[in-house]
């Protein structure tokens, strides 16, 4: 019996102990790490890589506004041109043919502005000769016409303008898209120039992490490949929005070499290394 008793109060205090409320474990907050900048990109001399391309510093690509057959291409691919020298003419009669009228109508003008503007006229009167001014009004509508006459001739000679190709800046005829004959259509690419006296390198590849350690003018080391050589220069632009390339947002940044190289043209490709500020 004595043992019944122990055996049941045993048995108690362990169904005791399983339904006491199990303690709740308290929190432990683990500091963390403050974020630093990602510099695994950079070399650990600062060097930011880069492929690029030479470009030149202004390139135009030229077509007219109006719509006539082409008459005149007066230079060829590779040919260097000054500033206003014609590039191409288009045949364009009816044009001539209006700036001829209009500077008719102006010398006409002219000749009676010149006439109502004499001093005096001669008129006989009582059997005297007499002379007088001419009349104030005829002479303001004679200088009216012929203020008329000069702006007819003016825009005239601007249309007749637009039938002429000029170079923009000293450079290098690159491509003629046209030949004497052809019927050309206004904004069609005629011909393109460019200043490749003043090629610069334009990287393709920079993205936003790196663009942000890139200053204008950090030097940088241009090594041209088909020349198989380096350049030095310095970073004169960073552009001012991304753009997309091999599905990247990039930010072009244009290097200016310290001396062009002979041999360097207008597309071949470089690879850059750009002493950044970490």
């Amino acid at each position: 019996m004595k043992h019944f008793y122990w055996i049941s109060i045993l048995i108690s205090a362990v169904f005791l102990v399983g339904c006491a409320p199990t303690p709740t474990p308290t929190a432990v907050l683990t500091p963390q790490a403050s974020a630093t900048p990602d510099h695994s990109y950079l070399s650990s001399s600062g060097i930011i890589n880069a492929t690029a391309n030479a470009a030149p510093a202004q390139t135009s690509q030229m077509g007219f506004l109006i719509s006539a057959p082409v008459k005149e291409v007066d230079v060829k691919e590779g040919d260097k041109v000054k500033a206003g020298q014609t590039l191409i003419m288009l045949n364009t009669p009816d044009l001539n043919l209006s700036v001829t009228a209009a500077k008719a109508a102006v010398r006409g003008a002219q000749d009676q502005v010149d006439l109502l503007n004499y001093p005096y006229t001669k008129l006989l009167h009582a059997g005297q000769i007499v002379h007088v001014k001419a009349f104030l009004e005829r002479r303001e509508q004679a200088a009216d016409q012929l203020q008329s006459a000069q702006a007819a001739l003016d825009a005239a000679q601007a249309t007749l303008n637009e039938g002429t190709l000029t170079a923009p800046y000293d450079g290098t005829v690159v491509t003629i898209n046209v030949v004497p004959g052809q019927l050309i259509q206004p904004n069609q690419v005629a011909v393109v120039i460019g200043d490749l006296d003043h090629l610069q390198i334009e990287t393709t590849d920079l993205s936003e992490r790196e663009i942000t350690y890139v200053k204008v003018g950090q030097t940088a080391t241009v090594h041209v490949k088909a020349l198989n050589q380096d350049f030095s220069g310095k970073v004169i632009a960073i552009a001012p929005k991304a753009t997309k390339y091999n599905g990247d947002w990039v930010f072009k940044v244009t290097i200016v070499l310290d001396q062009q190289p002979p041999g360097l043209l207008w597309g071949m490709s470089a690879d850059v290394q750009i002493q950044s500020e970490q």
